[in-house]
């Protein structure tokens, strides 16, 4: 049965208005940025690749720590990671692509539609992505190392991926059966727990419909057991089990 991790790497200060669908408040909020890791199966698999040091200086973070380096402490070489589930293209899931060198990387095929047609470079959107690791997928797809997927897969037994755009147009999350239940991480399909616990959505956001479809999905999937992991929550530290600093035990 599989082991799940979250790897915190960074963070960083936002305001309410920005995450809380019309939201007037300007309540100061603390992002935590995180990737996952799942061990048990025949290999890890890492869910999202972080961002690199450059960008962290460019968007102001605190406490960035390499999401290569979080990988290392958890006890898996970043070169040993042979697959990376990509949950959609923004920056902070997609820009530290170079950190794991052998891997392949899963994504959806209405994502990759999205960021290499005529929509991304809007800024409404583009503020939420770095060209050149758009532009790097490109080349990876040519190179045999980026699966596009159709839809909802199961990646190995008891892990699957749910394809329910609305953040971006083709968001996926990941479920994994544990000892201890179903976890859904939801990555920024609900970027707080407020935001799939009230269905209020996000600022930042493609389809306000499938969005709040996607909440309806999660709500679905979780176990009795609640074993729910929001993409970027502080509060995942207080609902899952530290095992020691930025490596948070979810399962």
């Amino acid at each position: 049965m599989y082991e799940v991790y979250a790897l915190k790497y960074a963070e960083r200060d936002t305001t309410a208005c920005q995450f809380f669908y019309r939201e007037a408040s300007h309540e100061r909020l603390t992002l935590h940025y995180y990737v996952w890791l799942i061990l048990g199966g025949p290999h890890p698999v890492l869910v999202d690749t972080g961002f690199l040091e450059d960008e962290a200086r460019q968007r102001g973070m605190r406490d960035y720590i390499s999401p290569a380096a979080m990988v290392a402490r958890a006890g898996v070489a970043p070169g040993d990671v042979p697959l990376v589930l990509v949950t959609h293209l923004h920056y902070d899931h997609w820009q530290g692509h170079s950190l794991f060198p052998n891997a392949e990387f899963w994504v959806q095929r209405d994502e990759v539609a999205f960021w290499t047609g005529p929509w991304g470079r809007w800024d409404a959107f583009a503020q939420s992505a770095n060209a050149e690791a758009l532009a790097r997928l490109v080349t990876l797809t040519y190179a045999g190392r980026v699966r596009i997927l159709d839809g909802d897969r199961e990646v190995l037994p008891g892990l699957r991926v749910h394809r329910l755009g609305g953040h971006t147009a083709g968001l996926q999350i990941v479920t994994v059966d544990t000892p201890r239940g179903r976890v859904v991480l939801t990555s920024d399909a609900s970027h707080f727990y407020r935001n799939v616990e009230t269905g209020q959505p996000v600022q930042i956001v493609t389809s306000l419909p499938d969005m709040l479809r996607g909440f309806e999905t999660i709500r679905a999937l979780a176990s009795a057991d609640g074993l729910v992991v929001a993409g970027h929550d502080p509060a995942v530290a207080d609902r899952f089990k530290p095992v020691e600093p930025g490596i948070i035990r979810i399962a």
